[in-house]
């Protein structure tokens, strides 16, 4: 667990580093010269580095402080990125939302929607994956997940709604017809050289 102790002084160093001053950084945090200054020297042997070079002109950072300046940077933006989320929260949907769905539907009709969605709530960010395959939504972290099935797969734990209905029709080529003949009933279509489409219902489509 990190203790509060260790996040201690992290935005005075940050603030140091940026402005190359002491002086500068305490006008920044409304604190005095002496506590910026102790602050850092506090950090600095707790993490066993210096890390400043220190002249009479300016601040300048060690390998070791440019190193850890990078990391605290990135840190700090992460943590306000999770406030903005968490405060976006109240008025509109923000952050990751984990998409799954099948390969045709998906990009015929289902990404126009995720792009419109998109624009509407620009603080949504989509991860759309493409497949036909069955998808377990808990173990693959899915959040939202559209399938095209002949009956329910899925638990009763989640929720689901219904979207509607597809209707299969067969096409043929002329060249196909003329060569093996034009059928007239499913049970004809056993007859001919076909290629079989697996669902992920364990049925199949000629």
């Amino acid at each position: 667990m990190l203790s509060s102790e260790r996040l201690k002084g992290i935005d005075t160093f940050v603030q140091a580093a940026e402005t190359g001053s002491f002086t500068a950084a305490a006008e920044r945090l409304n604190l005095t010269n002496s506590a910026v200054s102790k602050s850092v020297a506090r950090l600095e042997q707790r993490l066993g580095q210096r890390l400043f070079a220190r002249t009479t002109r300016r601040l300048a950072l060690t390998e070791a402080g440019a190193a850890f300046y990078a990391i605290c940077v990135r840190v700090m933006a992460e943590l306000s990125e999770a406030e903005a989320v968490l405060a976006a929260q109240e008025t509109e949907p923000v952050g990751r939302l984990k998409v799954n769905v099948p390969v045709a539907f998906g990009h015929m009709q289902v990404m126009p929607i995720i792009l419109s969605l998109t624009e509407r709530y620009p603080g949504l960010r989509p991860d759309v994956s493409f497949t036909d395959r069955f998808v377990d939504v808990i173990d693959e972290g899915v959040d939202v997940a559209i399938r095209i099935s002949a009956g329910n797969v899925w638990p009763d734990t989640l929720g689901r709604s219904y979207l509607g209905s597809e209707r299969l029709i067969f096409c043929a080529a002329p060249g196909f017809i003329e060569k093996n003949g034009l059928p007239t009933s499913a049970q004809d279509l056993a007859r001919f050289d076909s290629v079989l489409y697996g669902k992920a219902d364990g049925s199949t489509i000629p």
